[in-house]
């Protein structure tokens, strides 16, 4: 596949796969993708609902109470992206694929960037849970369940709406509390590597996941305690002068991803980028940390 013969949409079509991956684990948080056209620095406000209070109906009657949220502000202040550019010499000497060589490396630099800046909040200052302890080698299905408990006595999260995202070692030691016994074959989950729900938490694994400074190895969570928002590109900058965008929508998700491509007369180089518009923020503190001992 040439560089030169391929329209941008194809591109931008193709790296569904990728994006889809790269950015899996931003299906546990809360999210504001709406497809609003926005600009750096712009804030988005989200609301969450606090439980309200049960009152005896026979004493008090129907009377209303107002309800009760809580407001967390995302500043719209991150504009990242990745450009690559081909020299024209390049161009029209070389037979590219894109797809194989550029497309999932971009792709996989843009989510680890963001995956990082949300990473970056999980600390012990903004969740004060009492974190797990637990060597990799000994986390299993048994800390999974007790994470469920604490969520649900101690941090008050609702049942539904929780996750678990964890570092490799800790991802691939609970995968092998499913042993044959239990799940007889060879399964998608196990042809794939991949953890199914465990007591109503879903399962996300990422090579991301450091440990912060704080020996951190993984994160327990109700979708309110980390939130991001995003948005789309002003499309009239595709009306500058040689500018092609395409925009694609990360599929279940709803995240906006913009591709460019354009010439720089400069440079003397055929230049496509992909980017996402974006804020993070810490939520509510429905978290329980994972940490080595």
């Amino acid at each position: 596949m040439a560089l030169n013969g391929v329209f941008l949409a194809q591109i931008a079509q193709q790296s569904l796969a990728h994006l889809t991956n790269a950015f899996a684990p931003l299906r546990g948080i809360t999210t504001d993708f709406s497809t609003d056209v926005a600009s750096a620095g712009q804030s988005v406000t989200t609301r969450f609902a606090t439980v309200p209070s049960v009152v005896d109906i026979s004493s008090v009657g129907y009377t209303p109470v107002a309800g009760d949220t809580t407001a967390r502000t995302i500043t719209l202040d991150q504009h990242r992206g990745v450009t690559l550019g081909f020299t024209d010499i390049q161009i029209l000497q070389s037979s590219i694929n894109f797809e194989r060589l550029f497309l999932a490396p971009m792709v996989q630099a843009l989510g680890a960037k963001v995956f990082g800046d949300l990473w970056n909040l999980v600390t012990a200052a903004n969740f004060t849970e009492t974190a797990l302890s637990s060597t990799a080698a000994n986390f299993d299905r048994q800390d999974v369940i007790d994470l469920a408990t604490q969520l649900t006595s101690s941090a008050k999260a609702p049942k539904s709406g929780r996750a678990v995202i964890l570092n490799p070692s800790y991802y691939g030691a609970l995968s092998k509390t499913f042993i044959s016994a239990e799940i007889p074959g060879i399964t998608p989950f196990k042809a794939e590597n991949l953890v199914p729900r465990v007591s109503g938490f879903d399962i996300y694994e990422s090579d991301l996941c450091d440990n912060n400074s704080e020996s951190l190895a993984g994160f327990a969570m109700h979708s309110s305690a980390l939130i991001m928002a995003a948005r789309r590109v002003n499309p009239e900058a595709a009306l500058q002068d040689s500018i092609e965008i395409a925009e694609v929508i990360v599929p279940d998700l709803g995240l906006p991803v913009t591709f460019r491509r354009y010439y720089d007369r400069a440079l003397g180089q055929t230049c496509i980028n992909v980017s996402v518009i974006y804020g993070v923020a810490k939520g509510t503190s429905m978290g329980v940390r994972i940490v080595t001992p």
